[in-house]
């Protein structure tokens, strides 16, 4: 069983991210700029064992579309999400490939990570199945899945979701959703593979303002549908007031969502 790393980044002159990233294995790297091309290269791990950066330049835009072009370019047994802003854990292949051996069932495993050295989200000290409940908290990078499973259930990323398509966020989110409803099992482990440094800025997010809650309703609408959308708008509305109360009212909150949800021309004016 050999394991893949898939990063998404931009504007790269060269394969050396992976080294950047703590890479130790093989990576397929998807480096969105003004160009098309491809190359290999070779790098050594910690343990003196070559890995190959596939370095492939694209002029195509979005997140989703680099993590689509990253998985059909891959060809290992198991594959990580990464991005160009974290560590990867030294032994990261040892502890995934382990986790796949141990768990046959599972699918896809979803572990722990840090920002800037510290634990964000609290998932439980214990192995768990995730649900859809679940699925709402976890994050790519976090996300190691077997490659054949995800191509046999025809699951990719939406590439109507995500960073670069100026509607937010979701897109891993509905990945999972996607996951879930065609039967495939996913699991948490409460192990750290990776160190995410704590982004100054972002390509979509301006705050929790209306705008946020305008394109949150429309994600969970395209993968909750309408119905679970709404209860799930109101749940926001009442638990999340402390998050958003310095810019926008609860009234003005759900507004945005349920327009999100319901509007055909959301994202059109």
């Amino acid at each position: 069983m050999n394991i893949e790393v898939l990063l998404s980044c931009m504007n790269q002159s060269d394969a050396n991210i992976a080294k950047r990233i703590n890479a130790q294995s093989d990576v397929v790297i998807i480096n969105q700029c003004d160009m098309n091309g491809s190359s290999v290269e070779t790098y050594m791990n910690e343990k003196g064992n070559p890995f190959h950066a596939y370095f492939i330049s694209t002029t195509e835009r979005g997140l989703s579309r680099s993590r689509n072009m990253a998985i059909r370019n891959a060809h290992a047994d198991i594959c990580l999400f990464s991005d160009d802003d974290e560590q990867l854990v030294s032994d990261y292949p040892e502890t995934i490939t382990n986790a796949f051996e141990c768990h046959p069932e599972a699918d896809l495993i979803a572990f722990n990570f840090l920002v800037d050295g510290k634990e964000q989200k609290k998932y439980g000290e214990r192995v768990k199945q995730v649900g859809k409940l679940m699925a709402l908290r976890i994050s790519s990078i976090q996300i190691a899945f077997r490659r054949n499973a995800i191509l046999e259930k025809g699951i990719l990323f939406d590439e109507e979701m995500g960073a670069g398509t100026g509607h937010g966020a979701g897109e891993e989110n509905k990945f999972l959703y996607d996951c879930l409803n065609k039967g495939l099992r996913i699991i948490y482990i409460p192990i750290v593979i990776t160190n995410l440094q704590e982004r100054q800025s972002s390509s979509w997010f301006t705050g929790y303002n209306e705008t946020f809650y305008l394109q949150k309703g429309w994600a969970t609408s395209r993968y909750m549908g309408k119905f679970n959308a709404t209860l799930f708008a109101i749940y926001t509305t009442i638990t999340k007031y402390p998050q958003y109360k310095k810019n926008c009212s609860s009234f003005g909150v759900l507004k945005a969502m349920l327009r999100g949800i319901y509007s055909k021309n959301v994202f059109k004016s």
